[in-house]
């Protein structure tokens, strides 16, 4: 390995004090609405924090270095394009986002529920579990794998006498890492933890992109990419070639929209917001942050690909090669000390992504997929042990998928296909806010829509890539098109049954709690 002692005791470090934190935040979790939605008290700058630390995971980071290396700076354009537009929605206005707030429900199945029936609760209950968890079956797999190559770790390591992958090792320890600091104070530790985790991330970030264009100067970063990747590595709708394209940033677009009213880890971070407006604040002010953070890490691919060029070295497949290319590259150049705050840093992108998606999907599996079903309500003490014991349970399935898993695409096109399932319930939670006709009979052809044709598409590139056969239909047709036939079942479905709903006027709920707050 290429760490030096240094590196390690900075890593320990950051692990003890993170501890003592989220153990002393433990003794102030009192009830199921502190564990799940930090009691619904969490103001604005501290919301903001968390949910930037929360939306950079380790899977996120290798993913956009994977981007940065195939596409180069050619996704900056669309992420200002897509700021241009949903920033004064959401941040400003609070479209949707305020209204859910309003509700006062924990997660997208209960306001389901609320606004439609029971039925169609636990089914999207179910399916949305269903699709977030198989999202993050990769997370721990492709976070290990990058660790490995950026620590210079030998590719088996052995144990007891047996070989071992060494990624298996590093997988176990970041489930541990997410088990411990999830069960320690539930959403209430990581609100807090996340915003501290935030600081060392982008500290970490920013130091190394400095140490990147030091190394190898921006004269030699655009030269080599504008040889490499063309027109392509600076505009993204480029008619050929491999740029994202107009269909890509429509989905992109769309998804982004839908996901606000339909992913779990976004909607129960709303729900703990302390008003309706510290909800749209949040998301202007993190929107900001978090789009110059990915564009720091885009350039983090850059680099590796200036640097490297775009032969494949070592022991990696070419599937491969460009996630793995950026922590091959760092690991090469990163000095002491610096290393030593990148892997914490990495760390944490870990463990506060992994660790609110957990607590998120295990939240609705107990609320949206068990109770349901239960004859009496569990008490306090048993609904905590009972998301507890999912939480352990999803982390061993993590770990079986990740002895398993063969990348197919790049991972960013895998969460986004993920992503696609859980978004079509967007659709009927965002017409449910804002539509009095919309009902049960037209939400459930929606969901179904929005189930049926992404997990078909993820089926059918399986067996055609199996065959190495050239798979006709990019993810973004299949996303884009599922959305739009979705919107118009439901609008359908629902103008012909013409059943009862029960709509209510959440923007004057909106306004009463605002104003409520700030008396």
């Amino acid at each position: 390995m290429n760490i030096t002692p240094i590196d390690w005791t900075i890593l320990a470090v950051s692990f003890v004090l993170f501890l003592a934190l989220a153990i002393y935040l433990n003794g102030l979790c009192r009830s199921v609405a502190d564990y799940l939605v930090s009691g619904r008290k969490i103001r604005l700058w501290l919301g903001m924090g968390a949910g930037i630390a929360g939306e950079i995971g380790l899977v996120t980071i290798v993913g956009i270095c994977e981007q940065g290396y195939l596409r180069g700076f050619g996704f900056v354009l669309i992420g200002l394009l897509t700021m241009l537009i949903l920033v004064p929605l959401f941040g400003v206005c609070g479209f949707g986002i305020q209204r859910f707030r309003a509700t006062k429900a924990m997660s997208v199945s209960q306001y389901v529920e609320m606004r439609y029936n029971r039925r169609l609760r636990v089914a999207t209950g179910m399916l949305n579990s269903a699709a977030g968890v198989l999202q993050m079956c990769i997370f721990p797999i492709v976070g290990a794998g990058f660790l490995r190559v950026l620590t210079g770790a030998p590719e088996h390591t052995s144990v007891a006498g047996w070989l071992v992958p060494t990624t298996w090792l590093i997988m176990g320890v970041l489930l541990a890492c997410a088990v411990i600091f999830t069960f320690l104070g539930g959403y209430l530790t990581l609100i807090v933890t996340n915003f501290f985790q935030m600081i060392i991330i982008m500290g970490a970030i920013i130091g190394v992109v400095f140490f990147v264009v030091e190394h190898v100067g921006l004269q030699t970063i655009w030269s080599n990419l504008e040889k490499t990747k063309g027109l392509d590595g600076f505009y993204p709708f480029v008619a050929e070639g491999n740029s994202y394209g107009m269909i890509w940033f429509a989905w992109l677009l769309t998804m982004s929209i839908l996901l606000q009213f339909s992913y779990g880890p976004y909607l129960q971070r709303y729900a703990s917001m302390d008003k309706p407006r510290t909800a749209s604040l949040s998301y202007l002010f993190g929107s900001f942050f978090g789009n110059g953070r990915t564009f720091l890490i885009l350039f983090l691919g850059v680099g590796a690909l200036a640097a490297m060029g775009t032969e494949t070295h070592g022991e990696f497949s070419e599937k491969l090669w460009p996630s793995m290319a950026t922590p091959l590259y760092l690991s090469a150049i990163i000095p002491p000390i610096l290393m030593g705050v990148l892997l914490a840093g990495l760390l944490w992108a870990d463990v506060s992504t992994t660790d609110q998606y957990l607590l998120s999907w295990s939240t609705s599996i107990v609320n949206d997929c068990v109770c349901p079903f239960l004859k009496d309500p569990l008490s306090p003490s048993s609904h905590i042990a009972a998301v507890k014991l999912t939480i352990v349970i999803l982390c061993a399935l993590f770990f079986l998928f990740g002895t398993w898993y063969q990348p197919t695409i790049p991972i960013w096109e895998y969460l986004w296909l993920c992503a696609n399932i859980i978004g079509g319930s967007g659709i009927i939670v965002l017409f449910g806010m804002y539509w009095r006709r919309a009902n049960t009979t037209g939400a459930t052809a929606a969901v179904a829509v929005s189930v049926v044709l992404p997990i078909t598409d993820l089926i059918a590139r399986r067996v055609w890539l199996s065959h190495d056969w050239q798979y006709p239909i990019k993810p973004e047709v299949t996303g884009l098109f599922t959305y739009a036939l979705a919107v118009a079942v439901l609008v359908f479905f629902s103008l012909l049954s013409k059943k009862e709903t029960k709509y209510w006027d959440l923007g004057k709920v909106v306004r009463e709690m605002n104003k409520a707050a700030s008396l």
